[in-house]
């Protein structure tokens, strides 16, 4: 069930693959996030919805009824806030690669700040000011070499070594920064920003990345240089799905072996979250010091708000070798972050029937990749039965591909009802860019 809605009458109903996002939790879940910090932290918050994770517009105008305002990385996520109704003072601007033609929109759109990733960045960003005569505002975007515990080496944004994202603050860009600002009379100097990966499970993880700002914190000061930003970035973990550790990762993709599931226990609460990093903030700052609070989830808010639906099409047993299950949906449309992430599945119209063999559960691509599980514990299926994805609202419709087949719908539900939000691709969407004849 969703909402009040059986998955398999929606499948029925709209088609497969089939996204559902449940609207209600989801506006729930945003409000939450942002009165879990606003009420742990004593000094100014604001919460950044991060785009990147799910850009469908049912689902950021939902958060922005949670009183979310936005985070983007691309003038693609810009135009796309400003379509729906945020201003420029509600939009922060991330990304490594920024272009003088996107810097020079963020200045005409009035964005509140741009995290500026790099002393090219910041250099272009000045020339960009310069010739259109306009003022902005920035954070400098720090490394700090923190990568948490048991994190997957790809996803470790936080690596000096790993991750090209932000200044290096270990080999001293960020006071090289400082030095240049002093002489760039538009651009005013706001704060930090960091990230340090994502999926993170364990609150401190956010006060120890802190902790290695501290002699930063004091240097800036003692430069002339008022912090009134501090932007922790996102990150959080979605307690019900996680990533896969670089060793569970090798083993999975190596050897074949799923990995065993999720952690026991609840796992932390924005709650936890949001008072380990006000304590954090706490050590660095004088009471009538402290930085607005930055933050900047995505993750964490729309995955467990999303559930994908997949068709059983045919199931293929090899005795003694492996059972294969061949969905309308695999790796190269629409389930590419089951590649690296733990994420459960369920059979729709019978979720208690025993899980009572491994099976490999693949998509309708014809290439031998197209897996959206190794040797995953399930109950045996007939074709016409439907499973779920869980936690398909992070990364799924962000990555999805039009490799051979149409990219699918996305529904929504609330109390109200159900609601076509985005239609399944046509023939004429996917060649809509394409010359069928040699004439101009």
């Amino acid at each position: 069930m969703i909402e009040n809605f059986r998955a398999v009458d929606l499948a029925r109903g709209y088609g497969t693959p089939l996204h559902i996002i449940h609207e209600t939790r989801l506006e729930q879940t945003a409000f939450h996030f942002r009165r879990a910090f606003a009420a742990a932290y004593p000094g100014r918050t604001s919460v950044h919805f991060a785009f990147k994770c799910n850009s469908v517009p049912a689902v950021i105008r939902t958060v922005r009824r949670a009183g979310l305002a936005a985070e983007v990385m691309s003038e693609f996520e810009l135009d796309l806030a400003l379509s729906l109704g945020y201003q420029g003072r509600d939009i922060v601007v991330n990304g490594p690669g920024k272009s003088s033609a996107f810097l020079k929109k963020c200045l005409e759109s009035g964005v509140r700040l741009i995290s500026v990733d790099s002393l090219s960045e910041l250099e272009l960003l000045h020339q960009t000011t310069e010739a259109a005569g306009q003022d902005t505002r920035i954070l400098l975007r720090i490394n700090p070499d923190h990568v948490p515990h048991g994190m997957n080496s790809g996803t470790a944004t936080g690596s000096r070594k790993g991750c090209a994202f932000g200044l290096d603050l270990k080999g001293g860009e960020v006071e090289r920064a400082l030095a240049v600002l002093k002489n760039m009379k538009r651009i005013r100097f706001y704060g930090y920003h960091f990230h340090i990966g994502t999926g993170i499970r364990e609150p401190k993880e956010y006060s120890r990345a802190l902790e290695r700002l501290a002699p930063l914190i004091g240097r800036t000061r003692r430069a002339g240089f008022e912090i009134k930003v501090m932007d922790v970035g996102g990150g959080f973990a979605s307690m019900t799905t996680r990533e896969l550790t670089t060793g569970e990762f090798l083993i999975y993709q190596g050897l074949g072996r799923m990995p065993l599931g999720l952690p026991s226990g609840p796992g932390a609460t924005f709650e936890d979250f949001g008072r380990e990093i006000a304590a954090a903030l706490a050590k660095l700052f004088p009471e009538g010091e402290l930085p607005e609070l930055m933050i900047e989830p995505g993750r964490c808010i729309a995955s467990p708000n999303q559930v994908l639906l997949l068709t059983v099409r045919h199931v293929k047993t090899r005795p003694g070798v492996r059972t294969w299950i061949i969905t309308d949906g695999g790796l190269g449309t629409v389930t590419l972050p089951t590649f690296y992430e733990y994420h459960e599945v369920f059979l729709t119209n019978d979720v208690a029937r025993p899980r009572t063999q491994k099976v490999t559960i693949v998509g309708s691509g014809c290439f031998a990749s197209d897996i959206v599980y190794r040797n995953k514990p399930m109950p045996p299926v007939q074709p016409g039965e439907v499973i779920a994805i869980m936690d398909s609202g992070a990364y799924f419709t962000a990555q999805e591909s039009s490799f051979g087949f149409p990219r699918p719908a996305v529904v929504a539900v609330n109390g109200a009802g159900d609601r076509l939000v985005r239609r399944r691709e046509t023939f004429e969407d996917m060649v809509g860019r394409d010359r069928f004849t040699d004439k101009a």
